[in-house]
């Protein structure tokens, strides 16, 4: 077993990989009571990552959901616990054919404004994500949907964070169909004119994440989904990410502790499910495991990660 300190700081994602609050809040808590929890190296299949949960290594654990509803119930149980927590909660304008397994909309927008005032509307973020745009899904379908929503979500959040569907290689298909295409300069900035508005009428700040597009014109700043702005709002220490997740991200050092693939969600955009689906049903998940999916096998190598703050392990 190998030994790694990260730094001074440590923010836990959950997730980008797939959906933990959603379908595998059961586990993440669990792994919280036992105070760590195992991560397979997405990259080197053969590192595993022991990374240590316990309440005074974790600055931040940071909830990334689209449907909050299933980790509700444990708010109380992570505040007596003293572990930090933030949400970002997506709730977007498509229907079951974009998001075949996302619940009902309202549903969502409800458990939202439950959870903000649980947890205060500062640590409730909201992501408009992705921004799809074809024959039905236009710029005023946009603005409507994005209107309507602001209104059903001011007083319950501070901040919106959006941003412009990506064609990568999984949505090739997709694009060739009609279904999704690339977003042009003056559509971005339509967006952008109407967003900006509708947002500051009702004290929303918005930001645009991983975007091509300069959109600080409309005051919309470029911010990451773990950026240095929200970081320093919620007095999370941070360390600056030199090796970006991707093109443009501007977003700062933490530890995803989810697992590709496993995700219900099935969002035809979501580049998270890379499988079919066949395979996604045989990922079988164990709430007690140490790790999301699979078991470590003897070939593993085990690399402890955990924050300098608290922790005797030296860098190798």
């Amino acid at each position: 077993m190998s030994s790694y300190c990260i730094g001074r700081m440590m923010i836990i994602c959950a997730s980008r990989r797939t959906d933990i609050p959603a379908f595998h809040s059961e586990w993440l808590m669990n792994r919280i009571r036992e105070g760590y929890a195992l991560v397979r190296n997405p990259v080197a299949k053969n590192v595993v990552y022991r990374v240590d949960l316990s309440p005074n290594n974790v600055d931040l654990l940071l909830l990334m959901t689209k449907d909050p509803r299933p980790m509700a119930p444990f708010i109380e149980e992570l505040r007596e616990r003293k572990m930090n927590i933030g949400f970002q909660i997506t709730i977007t304008p498509y229907g079951r054919g974009i998001e075949p397994g996302v619940p009902d909309k309202a549903d969502v927008t409800e458990a939202f404004r439950t959870i903000s005032g649980m947890v205060g509307k500062d640590r409730v973020v909201w992501r408009y994500d992705p921004v799809i745009l074809n024959d039905r899904f236009d710029i005023n379908y946009h603005r409507r949907k994005f209107d309507l929503l602001c209104r059903e979500l001011s007083g319950y959040t501070e901040r919106c964070i959006f941003s412009f569907v990506e064609i990568h290689d999984k949505l090739r298909g997709l694009r060739d169909e009609g279904i999704l295409r690339g977003v042009s300069e003056r559509e971005a900035a339509d967006i952008g004119a109407a967003f900006s508005e509708t947002a500051r009428d009702n004290g929303i700040r918005l930001s645009l994440c991983c975007s091509e597009f300069d959109l600080s014109g409309y005051g919309i700043s470029a911010s990451g989904c773990i950026d240095e702005e929200q970081m320093k709002a919620w007095g999370v220490p941070f360390e600056k990410l030199y090796a970006p997740i991707r093109e443009r991200c501007t977003c700062v050092k933490n530890i995803d502790l989810g697992e590709y693939d496993t995700c219900g969600h099935d969002c035809i955009y979501c580049y998270a499910n890379r499988n079919t689906d066949k395979v996604r049903r045989e990922r079988r998940y164990d709430p007690c495991s140490g790790m999301l999916y699979g078991s470590v096998r003897e070939s593993d190598v085990i690399v402890e990660l955990a924050s300098k703050k608290n922790s005797k392990i030296t860098d190798f």
